[in-house]
């Protein structure tokens, strides 16, 4: 039988012997075949730093810490036969400045990293030598780069639209090994200051889809892969409390109270517990005016079809919602930018896009004492919003996203209905009105568990497309559009619970109609 690679890489690392605590390298480990790491003390962030042994010579993966540079490469050229040719950076600081040139000195050619990486190890000492060209043998990278070749890839990623002091990661492919750099911090407090928790998150979740077998965070332990999900439960938890706080308008003073991550995401208490300023940052990130486009909105260039998404209030978690959500652009090539803080609904940032999604109700409850609950929507944001439809706008109402808004205003007016409250969340059918319609395009009938919402409509202006029907006989519209202006609204009333989000044929209605709103429907109808 053909040994597999797991087992070869088990019985080499099984034979690897123990180094003692004089060793200069005290946490050295291999990884694999030519393939090994390092990890320091706390004085220097229990960071790790590690080798690859390549064909054109050795690839070193960060920097030593407490050892010589010279003593460093004497012993990866016993080890590996092979002088170091390259250094990726995964991260820099000014101080690592010295160890860098000292290793250049030594007969590393070429240093890889990222543009904000650079700037971070060597900033410009004026303004005019900020655009000057990186000094030679320093390569940057802007997008995922293959150091090696397509039967050993390398695959360099930066982060620079993560971390301010920039970032990258390497992946080993065929070892499945993912140094991961400032990616995943595991030990050490990850430091949320000066990065875009967002793109992180977005990171980490291209990062899981390489299935790494073996991961080797910047700084702390490393292990499997389950190190990336950690970290990605961790950003996701703290940003889906802070989100749900903010989307029920409740005061800032409440914050710090009411945030708290349960043991299950933290595994180095108190350690990686977060501190207030984590907290407090992403806080800033979640509210204007850094939402909803994260300080880089849309270039007015960009063809991309942009989504402003305004989602949440006290009794749908924000989080929940996004994550039914997700799907539907990623299916329809809609860039969305979600939003919990509903002063993100504005004419300027409207301008910044092509549809405008809300699934929210138009109630603020912010729990606190002397605070009242309020209607949120000024009229100022109302005409923003009939405006933009009007003006060829593209705009899907979902849900409750008609219930608590102000009575009568030209809101309400716009969406063609009025939201009179719902039954008890239980099992209904929803049937199709019109198959014809591009909405509805392969949608059949289907029973959903979820609060049936029976809005009046008005079916002089609007063209219905589904009913609800409930065990007991009562029905009511489900699903309308008709084009106001220039523009294409859509409402579908269901969409309260995980389950209903989930459902295939709501996920069809909702890639429809995302299509439809955007007037891409007849391109996109072979997909469907």
């Amino acid at each position: 039988m053909k040994p597999t690679l797991p087992l070869i890489l088990a019985l080499f690392i099984g034979n690897v012997p123990a180094l003692g605590a004089d060793s200069p390298l005290p946490h050295r480990q291999t990884l694999a075949p030519g393939i090994e790491v390092c990890g320091f003390a706390d004085q220097f962030r229990s960071a790790n730093c590690g080798w690859v042994a390549t064909a054109a010579g050795t690839l070193l993966v960060d920097l030593p810490r407490g050892i010589a540079a010279g003593d460093y490469l004497k012993i990866i050229q016993r080890a590996t036969g092979k002088p170091a040719a390259t250094l990726v950076l995964t991260h820099a600081t000014t101080a690592d400045a010295g160890v860098v040139d000292d290793l250049r000195r030594l007969g590393v050619k070429r240093v890889v990293l990222s543009p904000a990486t650079y700037k971070a190890l060597m900033p410009p000492t004026d303004k005019a030598s900020a655009s000057v060209a990186p000094t030679k043998g320093f390569e940057l990278l802007v997008k995922p780069t293959n150091l090696g070749n397509e039967q050993n890839k390398i695959i360099v990623r930066p982060l620079d639209d993560c971390f301010t002091q920039g970032g990258a990661f390497v992946y080993l492919a065929s070892a499945k090994i993912l140094f991961a750099g400032p990616l995943v911090f595991h030990g050490p407090r990850a430091p949320l200051v000066e990065t875009d928790t967002a793109a992180w998150s977005a990171a980490l979740r291209d990062a899981a889809t390489l299935s790494a077998t073996q991961v080797v965070p910047a700084f702390g332990s490393w292990g499997d892969g389950a190190l990336v999900d950690r970290q990605l439960r961790f950003l996701t938890e703290l940003r889906r409390q802070v989100g749900y706080f903010i989307a029920q308008g409740r005061p800032h003073d409440d914050l710090q109270r009411m945030v708290s991550l349960a043991p299950d995401y933290l595994v180095w208490m108190p350690y990686d517990t977060p501190l207030a300023e984590d907290i407090e940052h992403v806080y800033t990130e979640l509210t204007v005016p850094l939402a909803p486009f994260g300080g880089r909105p849309p270039a007015p260039d960009d063809a991309t079809p942009h989504a402003l998404v305004l989602i949440g209030d006290q009794p749908h978690e924000p989080a929940h919602v996004e994550a039914g959500l997700r799907p539907v652009f990623a299916a329809t090539g809609v860039a969305p930018h979600f939003a919990v803080d509903v002063r993100a609904l504005s004419a300027e940032n409207l301008a910044r896009v092509k549809l405008l999604v809300i699934l929210r109700d138009g109630l603020q409850r912010p729990q606190a004492a002397g605070q009242e609950d309020y209607i949120w929507m000024t009229p100022e944001q109302e005409q923003a919003v009939v405006e933009f439809v009007e003006r060829g706008g593209s705009f899907l109402n979902l849900h409750n996203s008609m219930g608590l808004y102000p009575d009568d205003g030209p809101y309400l007016k716009l969406v063609g209905g009025r939201y009179i409250g719902h039954g008890p969340l239980e099992r209904f059918r929803v049937e199709v009105v019109d198959r014809q319609h591009p909405i509805t395009r392969g949608v059949e009938d289907f029973s959903v568990a979820d609060e049936q919402h029976t809005p009046p409509c008005d079916e002089t202006k609007v063209y219905v497309l589904l009913r609800n029907r409930s065990d007991t006989g009562q029905t009511a519209a489900a699903g309308w559009a008709y084009e106001p202006g220039q523009g294409r609204l859509c409402h579908l009333a269901n969409g309260h619970t995980r389950e209903s989000l989930a459902h295939p044929m709501y996920q069809r209605l909702m890639r429809n109609a995302v299509l439809w709103c955007l007037r891409r429907e007849a391109a996109d109808a072979g997909g469907q």
